[in-house]
């Protein structure tokens, strides 16, 4: 072979696209999880988490969406999309929008979310995140789970979600510190890889609103939950 086609040849195997064997090819996964939740006093509350990922191992696209209702209550909602960049093995550096309307108030309000998505120690899936929001709203959350296989189809999650308020000066302010805590099992079978049922016992805190000039302080709740619900992999 003659010495200029040893160059072609060297010159294209050293410019191959290894993308596809290295994480570059793109995929999409989606995950709906509906539950209702019995507290204590008797009020029910019917929660729905959907989460949506598109992109590469490197970059993606997150769109979350949670919606709850309470019983005799309007639904409140939050909605984010969220830009996530891979800066190790185990994390992703998130940033985005989030657009959340309450129940209790009817407020609407646009937030910027930065945080940390992925694996802490001892394989925990943990989300940690920092809003901002006008009239001074600095709010941290945490959410974590791990996973526990009792057996190949059963599997028991503890899990942790809590939010501290940092500052609050809007109309509808919500009590600084820690305003809300929810930690619990979830038991839940796998039928297949894409539909599991569970089981779900919990207990959860609720700081409330402060005082404004168009709100009254609300008490704080506390006290235990259980409940029931059907998670979907699509």
């Amino acid at each position: 072979m003659s010495m200029p086609h040893l160059v072609e040849k060297a010159a294209t195997a050293t410019t191959h696209d290894h993308r596809q064997e290295h994480g570059g090819q793109w995929y999409q996964s989606s995950m709906l999880e509906s539950k209702w939740m019995q507290h204590a006093g008797g009020r029910g509350v019917w929660q729905s988490e959907l989460e949506s990922r598109i992109g590469t191992d490197e970059n993606k696209l997150f769109f979350k969406l949670h919606t709850e209702q309470a019983e005799s209550q309007q639904a409140e909602y939050e909605a984010q999309v969220l830009y996530s960049r891979m800066i190790s093995d185990f994390w992703d550096i998130q940033g985005g929008v989030a657009y959340q309307q309450e129940d209790q108030t009817s407020a609407q309000q646009w937030r910027g979310v930065v945080g940390l998505h992925g694996l802490a120690p001892y394989f925990f899936e943990t989300e940690a995140y920092l809003s901002l929001a006008e009239d001074q709203q600095v709010q941290l959350s945490l959410d974590t789970e791990r996973d526990f296989l009792l057996t190949q189809k059963l599997i028991l999650a503890p899990y942790l979600q809590a939010k501290l308020v940092l500052s609050d000066e809007s109309a509808q302010a919500q009590k600084t510190g820690l305003n809300q805590l929810q930690t619990g099992l979830q038991m839940r079978y796998e039928i297949s890889k894409k539909v599991m049922p569970f089981v779900d016992v919990a207990y959860g805190y609720h700081k409330g609103l402060a005082q404004t000039a168009q709100q009254d302080a609300t008490e704080s709740e506390q006290g235990w939950q259980y409940g029931a619900g059907l998670r979907l992999k699509f």
